[in-house]
């Protein structure tokens, strides 16, 4: 295994695990408010696609990695949404679409379809924006986001040693939406409070 491997591992090990905290902040809520099921079902789709793009590399750490975030991320989904539903059929039929399309496209289709898929967190980007002008206090897990930004930063370092442009850049934009989705929700919660002192 090369060295670079070793970082994505670390990445991708710490990524696995940012859906716990939001899963965790729903559960103690008792609510879904604030976070939008939109994203989750898209960063399952990134990590889906960064999984099948691993394997395509023959990177272990973005393909083992990658599949650990997507069941992670699954959990959440199921989390929020209602049991009628047959979510779990759907994020299979899902997952094959997308792992076949990322396995068969050409590169450079791949590619922009990867950097389309980073822009996942845009509709909690727009959620967390209305709870900061309704001064709402959201189940937007902040350790959640502290957790998905250190593995994105992990990845950005992957991507420069690695020489993997795409990861690289994939990864600074990611970060750029963590950090503005991270203000956004300490912005509606300071809003919140000073609207409703205890």
């Amino acid at each position: 295994m090369q060295p670079v491997e070793i970082l994505g591992f670390i990445g991708g090990g710490i990524g696995m695990f940012f859906g716990l905290p939001q899963v965790r902040e729903v559960r103690r809520q008792g609510h879904g408010n604030g976070v939008s099921l939109v994203s989750w079902i898209l960063l399952f789709g990134v990590s889906i696609s960064w999984a099948a793009y691993g394997f395509h590399l023959k990177s272990p750490s973005a393909s083992i990695t990658n599949i650990g975030s997507a069941v992670m991320s699954g959990s959440l989904i199921l989390a929020l949404v209602s049991k009628e539903r047959k979510p779990l059929l759907w994020l299979a039929l899902y997952a094959a679409v997308l792992s076949t399309l990322v396995l068969t496209l050409p590169s450079k289709i791949v590619s922009a379809m990867l950097i389309a898929l980073v822009f996942a967190q845009t509709p909690q980007v727009i959620k967390s924006y209305r709870n900061f002008r309704l001064r709402i206090t959201s189940a937007v897990s902040m350790n959640a986001l502290g957790v998905s930004s250190a593995s994105v930063i992990c990845w950005i370092f992957y991507g420069f040693l690695a020489d993997i442009p795409l990861i690289a850049t994939t990864s600074c934009i990611a970060l750029s939406i963590n950090l503005t989705i991270i203000t956004l929700e300490v912005l509606a919660r300071k809003r919140s409070r000073s609207a409703n002192p205890q």
